[in-house]
């Protein structure tokens, strides 16, 4: 069920983006590489930089499957963080929405450090992409945490078959 649910938000978010999705621009590859490095097909990514259609009316940027919805908004951090999303989507298939959306509203939300683990698979997928969005930010985080941090590093890295396209 939830891969259905899901299934149906990200078409409906892909003709959303229309003719305003692209691809990367070099600059953002050059935030994105080397986080993900071979763990993420950066030319699969399309990105609509302003708002586009219904999901316009909420500034909150959002990502469903491959297409990230900025809404205006910008930043390297940002960016990793959304991209993160792309990586779930990648690995999870479309039920990742739906679980993206129930973390946000979790008691944990978007704080990876109140999970008390050093196990970036143990984290909600909000806290997973606030974490590599924290470290992109401030890498000095992988002394203040090291085995997670290594952990979500050694993670989002690791080239994987897609569980859906």
């Amino acid at each position: 069920m939830r891969d259905a649910v899901g299934g149906l938000l990200i078409r409906a978010g892909d003709l959303l983006g229309g003719r305003a999705r692209r691809g990367l621009t070099v600059a953002e590859r050059s935030v994105l590489a080397p986080v993900f490095r071979d763990g993420l097909d950066l030319d699969a990514i399309r990105v609509v930089p302003e708002r586009a259609g219904p999901l316009g009316l909420n500034r909150r940027p959002v990502t469903l499957g491959t297409t990230i919805h900025l809404k205006g908004r910008t930043g390297p951090g940002l960016l990793v963080h959304e991209a993160v999303h792309v990586w779930q989507y990648r690995r999870l298939g479309a039920r990742y929405v739906l679980d993206a959306i129930r973390a946000q509203y979790s008691r944990t939300g978007y704080d990876w450090r109140a999970a008390g683990t050093d196990r970036f698979a143990a984290l909600n997928l909000e806290a997973q992409a606030q974490l590599v969005q924290d470290l992109h930010d401030d890498p000095g985080l992988a002394t203040a945490y090291p085995a997670l941090v290594a952990d979500a590093l050694a993670s989002v890295r690791s080239p994987s078959t897609p569980s859906t396209r």
